[in-house]
Order: structure tokens, then C-alpha cells, then sequence
């Protein structure tokens, strides 16, 4: 399945125009393998974006939310370790919008915050939750640009997760690394604000950023998050295996746990394996599932994830 996004028609900047082709790609898997999908073009006619700005305001309002929850599993256990909490917008008529196609413009209204917030309280909730049936998982969620450069950041949410009940120590607070590279010494002060606040910290979406190494040294990073564009068809392209390999050295090096993002065949779990990966998430394992079936997964374990044990 295959998303594509034009440069410059359907964005500016590099990670707009992966994170549009991305959720192209997406939809294309949605509507069955084997297909493409043109992301929808950012320079909407007035009149359309005029409406999606209005449906999104009153998405706001009236919290039309939903949090799934994409499994994280240990590449040598086969254990499912933690979840990644992805927000959806619920339309009325159900139809799921993913948060590439709304949280830029979110950041652009000023409402990302309550978004965020919605997001937080949400999250102690359900590991409320997951707690009183003796399910035990680190949760993991992403700042958007924005929300990172928040003032006060690490405190507000540090006051949102303790209120409700909730060790910082079992969250891990998702940065991409763009966006850390944006100021990299005032994202230095912000991730270290998070640290010492109780957090676990992520980079995510790593190589997609360019950042120097010696900054991602002197990061209290727990978390190397590398980006799905690495990960897919890596066993069969020698230059992603090179890349891979050596963010996999580097991450070692520094003591730093790695993560590959859109893991989807039985070949990138076995070559990820095989270099020391420490956690995968990916449609191999599971897509994004309401909070029921992480349940399920906690119980009664991952189908393909359980291969690893026996593979």
C-alpha cells in the first residue's frame, strides 16, 4: 500500500509532507493492500476548510475523542511491554479522522491544548482502569509540536497524571525529534524539565530529523523511536540495513532502549531481531485497538507476537 504527498503542493516542509503521505498511505491499507492514495491536498478551497474548521471546533466542545492503543512489544520475549495512545476524532456519523489530518490545524486554532488535556485525563483514566483488572502497562503519548514548547510544561501534566493517580515513572512522554532539534538547547532544558518530573522520555520518529548526535548524548532520552520510513523493507534495501544498524550501534552505545515503528512483516521483525532491537509496534503485531482489546492482548497475549518465543 502506497501514500503519496507532492512537494510543494501538498506541503512545505519534509515532515509535513512524510506525515501527509503517511496518512495516505493509511487509507490506502484501509481501503485493501495492493493500492495508492494522493494525500488530500493542503490548500483547501476556502468554503471546504471553512467547514472542517467548524466540525473542529465543535469536535472540541463537545470532546468528540476517542484514545486507541497500539501494543509495544519486547522483540525478545514476545511480551507485550507498554501501549502508544493515539488519539482518533469520532465524526458523528463514526467515521475515525487519524490526527495527522487534524492536530496541524488544531496547533494552528490555538486549541491543541485542550486537546492535550483531554488526552491526559483520558489516559490516567484508563490505566485507572487497566489497574483494578491487575494490567500493569507503561503508557506512552505524543507531544505535538506546540504542546512541547508549552510554558510550564512538565509541571502541568506532571499535576494531571499524580491527580489521577498515575506514577510519571509508567508514562512515556513522545517528542519528535524535529521538533526537539527546532531550539536544541531550550528543548535540552524542557526534556530534562520532564525527566526530573517523574517522565520517561521518547524520541520519536528518529532519522527523519537530522539531529547531532553529541545533543541526543546530552538528552535524558530512554527511548529511541525509529521511524517506520527506515523499518519498512529493511531487510531488502542495503542502504535502510546500514542506517538501521547503525542507529541501533549508536542507541546501544549510549545506554538508549530502541524502538522500530511500523514493523509489518515476519522478514523486519527477524532482521530488527537479529541487530538488537529491543521493542517493536507495527501492524505485525497490531494496529491501534480500543481499550478492550489491549485487555484481551494483556490476557491472553499478541497471536503473531507469541511466534517470537517459538520462532
Amino acid at each position: 500500500s502506497i501514500g503519496i504527498s507532492l512537494f510543494p503542493n501538498d506541503a512545505a516542509d519534509m515532515g509535513t509532507l512524510l506525515r501527509n503521505a503517511e496518512t495516505a498511505m493509511y487509507e490506502a491499507k484501509r481501503n485493501g493492500r495492493s493500492g495508492f492514495v494522493l494525500a488530500p491536498r493542503s490548500a483547501l478551497d476556502s468554503s471546504a476548510k471553512l467547514a472542517f474548521v467548524t466540525r473542529l471546533r465543535k469536535a472540541v466542545e463537545l470532546q468528540r475523542w476517542v484514545l486507541h492503543y497500539q501494543p509495544v512489544v519486547d522483540l525478545d520475549t514476545g511480551l507485550m511491554l507498554s501501549v502508544e495512545a493515539l488519539i482518533r476524532w469520532v465524526e458523528p456519523d463514526g467515521t475515525m479522522v487519524p490526527p495527522n489530518d487534524f492536530i496541524p490545524l488544531a496547533e494552528e486554532l490555538g486549541l491543541i491544548e485542550q486537546i492535550g488535556d483531554w488526552v491526559v485525563r483520558e489516559l490516567t483514566y484508563q490505566v485507572q482502569a487497566w489497574r483494578e483488572l491487575d494490567i500493569d502497562l507503561e503508557v506512552g503519548f505524543n507531544l505535538s509540536p506546540r504542546q512541547f514548547w508549552q510554558p510550564d510544561l512538565a509541571k502541568r501534566i506532571q499535576h494531571e497524571f499524580r491527580a489521577g493517580g498515575v506514577d510519571p515513572s509508567k508514562v512515556l512522554v513522545e517528542v519528535t525529534e524535529s521538533s526537539a532539534m527546532m531550539d536544541p538547547d531550550r528543548a535540552q532544558a524542557i526534556l530534562r524539565e520532564l525527566h526530573d518530573a517523574g517522565f520517561a522520555i521518547a524520541i520519536d520518529d528518529f532519522g527523519t530529523g537530522y539531529s547531532s548526535l553529541s545533543r541526543l548524548r546530552d538528552m535524558p532520552v530512554k527511548v529511541l523511536k525509529i521511524d517506520r520510513s527506515f523499518v519498512s523493507g529493511v531487510h531488502d534495501d542495503r542502504q535502510a540495513r546500514s542506517i538501521v544498524s547503525a542507529f541501533l550501534e549508536l542507541a546501544s552505545g549510549l545506554d538508549i532502549v530502541t524502538l522500530a515503528e511500523g514493523i509489518e512483516t515476519r522478514e523486519e521483525l527477524d532482521f530488527l531481531r537479529e541487530r538488537g532491537c529491543n521493542l517493536g509496534q507495527g501492524f505485525y503485531f497490531s494496529r491501534p485497538v480500543p481499550p478492550e482489546e489491549i485487555i484481551a492482548f494483556a490476557l491472553g497475549g499478541i497471536p503473531t507476537a507469541a511466534t517470537i518465543r517459538s520462532g
